[in-house]
């Protein structure tokens, strides 16, 4: 849908080429009393569904995938009947659907349906499939993405939404990548960004009630998507999105939050449209743009692919903006005025193609947990690993730049810096790790995580393969994990546990502890280390044999560690079968893991 607009007023921020545009209209379209307010932060209970219904990314508006409802999850699994040592989803499993070849949008669990994102390699519909091959009598299936939609109690297939590719390719909208985006869901009405880069507002039943809103929509069969609205974020603000448009939106009281993916050209070296905006609220009711934010301009570094979060610092309603620069920013809900920003690198990172840099910017969510805020810094898993800095930060009574230095000189590389008095800096984890015989480059690494944060606890992945258990209140390390794979969805707390998907296929289900042991794996191991090296120097060893003996003590002692961890945190590792991309939830008493390829319901015992 394309909307007229008048640009009103043009408010400009020192230090970047950036700017706030608030449309104001004549009538029902200006920005006053009548328009949407942010006045509730919770969400309208989809009609039929549970108390612990599962309605958006991080399960609230704070983003933090903590579940205080659902009880009785028992890590007990069935063994493999291969092999007794491995465990398996046998005999819990409630129900299993097949999905496409990839899928990383969901589960979300709402009014009795579960919705995931998912491409088409495995259609549902004969419609979109292409001529009959020799290799393939039914036709190979169209490159499209697909909201699909479940019955919670059966697994039944419902509907799907489905959407074609851009015609642009790969710059804009990769090929084969499906849905990204995680909704939320209100009341009956979905809320999305698709792979074309548009904001989709959707009925929850389909077309099974009715054709509801928008009427023209391309595909309409029974089991098809019903479009209430949507909105154009290429046509009506010249958006570019990079690669794809993932945004998972925040919706609080009637204004739904948007990042739009602006980003840089095929060759990542130009920004095309670095006037247009990266993020954007409108209203949930009709789709109309209420205020745009082209934060930050030309500091754009790659993608944008990162979500919104809210909270109230100091008694000020904030909406979270991780931006493509690597800044963290803080704005007034209802007018996207900004209050604060967060630089999420040092002073002497630089950013380089490919991924050798130092400098990051953002694909883990911010959390907000006891009014501060907890992020981790990421690139394009594409980067692999590298440097990463973990935050928190508390904004409240603060406005401008809160960054824990300011930079003196800006002609100089590295820059000159000198503490910052109006720091928001609480603590800060990460870095590269220098401590002796280290058996790791890095303090904390690169993540495409979000926090999950309870009993002030925080557990942080990283893209690496580990997850963290840090000190909520003072970063302090309590114990890690390797996973052995890379980890591109979240923790989640249930009942009292933990549980984490990796490319593997491994569900990890980890026993939390309000108060947990300090076990520092890299700590301890490189004590060990330099105790033995003093030794062997003492003893007249060589340069090679000081060496050897170094490292043979780092290493019996990161094994003891680790079984010491395994024994006291480590409840069961589950062998799922295909890489686990998303993050596990569990909503009215079923537990649902989504591999790239299935969605599996998993009853609680």
């Amino acid at each position: 849908m394309k909307l007229p607009t008048r640009l009103l007023i043009v408010a400009g921020l020192a230090g970047a080429v950036v700017g706030l545009t608030i449309l104001l209209q004549p009538g029902p379209w200006r920005v006053s009393a009548q328009e949407p307010k942010a006045a509730t932060i919770s969400l309208t209970p989809a009609p039929g569904g549970g108390k612990a219904d599962h309605q958006m990314f991080g399960g609230t508006p704070d983003r933090n995938f903590v579940n205080l409802i659902d009880t009785g999850l028992s890590p007990e699994f069935p063994k493999d009947p291969d092999d007794e040592k491995l465990r398996v989803l046998g005999s819990r499993i409630k129900w299993k659907q097949p999905l496409g070849s990839r899928s990383y949008g969901g589960p979300l669990v709402a009014g009795g349906k579960v919705l995931v994102g998912t491409n088409n390699e495995n259609p549902r519909n004969k419609r979109d499939r292409k001529k009959p091959t020799d290799d393939n009598p039914d036709g190979p299936p169209e490159d499209k993405s697909i909201l699909m939609c479940f019955e919670e109690k059966t697994g039944n297939f419902l509907w799907q939404m489905v959407h074609d590719k851009l015609p642009s390719g790969q710059v804009h909208d990769w090929p084969g990548i499906g849905l990204c985006s995680t909704p939320v869901i209100d009341g009956n009405r979905i809320y999305y960004v698709s792979n074309r880069c548009e904001v989709v507002c959707l009925d929850l039943n389909g077309f099974y009630d009715q054709n509801d809103g928008f009427q023209d929509e391309k595909y309409r069969d029974k089991t098809d998507g019903d479009v209430i609205w949507t909105y154009q974020m290429m046509d009506n603000l010249n958006v570019f999105p990079h690669n794809v448009a993932v945004c998972c939106p925040l919706l609080i009281g009637d204004l739904l939050f948007v990042v739009t993916a602006n980003g840089v050209d095929e060759n990542h070296l130009n920004i095309p449209s670095p006037e247009a905006p990266s993020f954007i609220c409108l209203s949930k009711q009709s789709g109309r743009l209420l205020w745009k934010s082209n934060l930050p301009g030309r500091n754009i570094m790659h993608g944008q692919w990162s979500n919104p979060t809210y909270g109230v610092f100091g008694g000020k309603p904030t909406v979270i903006f991780p931006g493509g620069d690597g800044w963290l920013y803080g704005l007034e809900p209802e007018t996207g005025k900004v209050i604060w920003k967060f630089d999420g690198n040092p002073k002497n990172a630089k950013y380089e193609l490919g991924g050798k840099g130092t400098k990051s910017d953002f694909l883990g969510t911010p959390v907000v947990y006891k009014n501060k805020v907890y992020i981790g810094t990421g690139q394009d898993p594409e980067h692999l690993e590298g440097v990463g800095h973990f935050w928190c930060i508390d904004p409240a009574g603060k406005e401008g730049d809160i960054s824990p230095e300011l930079v003196t000189d800006n002609s100089k590389f590295p820059p000159p810096t000198k503490p910052n008095p109006n720091s928001g800096a609480i603590w800060h984890y990460g870095g590269n790790d220098t401590r002796p015989h280290s058996g790791r480059d890095y303090v904390f690494s690169r993540t495409m995580s979000t926090a999950c944060i309870v009993d002030d606890v925080v557990y942080i992945s990283e893209l690496a393969g580990y997850v963290q258990a840090l000190d909520a209140n003072t970063g302090k390390k309590y114990w890690q994990w390797d996973t052995k794979s890379q980890i591109w969805g979240s923790c989640y707390y249930v009942d009292g546990k933990v549980l984490l998907g990796n490319e593997d296929g491994d569900l990890f289900i980890f026993r939390h502890e309000k108060q947990p042991e300090p076990i520092d794996e890299i700590a301890i191991s490189s004590a060990a280390a330099v105790e033995a090296e003093k030794k062997a120097k003492a003893d007249g060893k060589d340069e090679a044999e000081v060496r050897r003996v170094a490292r043979e003590a780092y290493d019996e002692a990161k094994a003891q560690v680790r079984e010491k961890v395994k024994a006291k945190y480590l409840l069961q590792q589950v062998g799922v079968g295909s890489p686990i991309r998303s993050t596990p939830v569990m909503a009215n008493g079923t537990l649902y893991v989504m591999t790239e390829t299935t969605l599996f319901a998993i009853n609680p015992k």
